[in-house]
């Protein structure tokens, strides 16, 4: 049987649910300096001009070393530059945005937005103004195959990829793809995934020998059938600090997440490693509400977050990989192998997801998901 939360059947959560500020890996040594310095940004306490009648700037993230590190890389010179503090809350739920967005009472003044959302939701946001954060789309690394990075409402603010997270002693024995993670017979031990379809039904193609080019619409019933292969051998994450318990605590071998979360166990001296081979590639973007009261500090807090520097800071906190080639240069040569736009990555990726399809078939993806994980 599947091990299960069961607070994410239906009726459950409606997303993941992290772990507020990384409660399931603070004590665990995964750089305690990092989330300490990160408690907080401080403010004169005085209205920045220009940017409108604002006590404080609320971010929406998923929480844990995300958070932390919004509020390190880019809080802390957006405060200095404004004067005006930040304040973040989690987890996402994007049904309250909406409901934000309905009601005219836009609490988020700016959220932690995965690629997928403001497709299909185009009228829940305002048009970026890029003259005024100064970024032109020949800014931005390139990445093979990606073509929705820099829209009319959205822009990319970081670069990471789903990848097989696994603990240096299973070195010798261990998946080197998508394929050999559901070979359960060849490689014995217990499999972690994300509890949610997103990038987990493609995984499944993907190693039943779906071509990328032919995944979408993805099928989803054959995916599950795959997953269904190695019921007994596969549990769930519900937060991504869970899915770092997990292989911190040898809770299971071998753990499908974000290649930033691995990379940061990793930098804290926990012995885990990647394996690159196909990761599949994702990200979040910057949007600007509409209905929202601040739309000029939200632009300013963009602008901040495309500062080269700032963009290598959001690197070195929190593992994401950079926008920017200008920011390229800026990363720590300890911490580039880590990231998503690593040679090693981008040699070995089999390419992005389909955010646009996504974006018009989450909700009935998801029905589906806790349908079958719930039996």
């Amino acid at each position: 049987m599947f091990e299960l939360n069961r607070s994410t059947r239906p009726g459950g959560v409606s997303r993941r649910t992290f772990l507020s500020g990384a409660a399931g890996v603070a004590g665990l040594a995964l750089g305690g300096g990092l989330l300490a310095s990160c408690g907080g940004t401080s403010s004169t306490g005085a209205k920045s001009a220009g940017l409108g009648n604002i006590d404080r700037f609320t971010i929406a993230t998923w929480g844990g070393t995300s958070e932390a590190g919004f509020l390190q890389a880019w809080g802390k010179p957006f405060t200095k530059q404004t004067g005006i503090p930040v304040r973040a809350i989690a987890p996402i739920d994007y049904g309250k945005y909406k409901t934000q967005h309905k009601t005219k009472k836009v609490v988020w003044d700016w959220f932690d937005s995965e690629g997928f959302f403001p497709w299909g939701a185009e009228d829940l946001f305002e048009d970026i103004d890029y003259d005024y954060i100064g970024v032109k789309q020949s800014d931005l690394i390139e990445v093979p195959g990606e073509s929705t990075l820099y829209t009319p409402k959205s822009l990319v603010n970081y670069l990471t990829s789903w990848a097989i997270g696994y603990r240096k002693e299973s070195e010798n024995k261990r998946p080197h793809n998508w394929e050999e993670f559901f070979d359960v017979k060849a490689i014995p031990g217990k499999r972690c995934v994300y509890n949610w379809p997103y990038g987990m039904l493609e995984i499944a193609l993907l190693a039943d020998g779906v071509p990328r080019d032919k995944l979408y619409p993805l099928d989803y019933e054959r995916a599950f059938r795959k997953y269904d292969s190695i019921r007994d051998h596969l549990i769930f994450w519900n937060s991504a600090a869970e899915a770092q318990q997990f292989l911190v605590n040898k809770g299971a071998d071998f753990v499908v997440t974000w290649n930033n979360r691995i990379g940061y166990l990793a930098q804290s001296g926990v012995a885990v490693g990647i394996e690159w081979q196909d990761n599949l590639r994702t990200y979040g973007v910057h949007t600007v509400p509409k209905n929202s009261a601040h739309t000029k500090a939200t632009l300013e807090w963009i602008k901040v977050g495309n500062t080269p520097q700032y963009q290598a800071d959001l690197a070195h906190a929190a593992g994401f990989a950079p926008t920017l080639k200008a920011a390229l240069p800026l990363v720590k040569p300890d911490v580039a192998p880590w990231l998503s736009t690593s040679p090693e990555a981008l040699e070995k990726s089999i390419g992005g997801m389909d955010e646009k399809w996504w974006g018009t078939n989450l909700t009935e993806m998801s029905k589906k998901w806790y349908e079958w994980a719930g039996k």
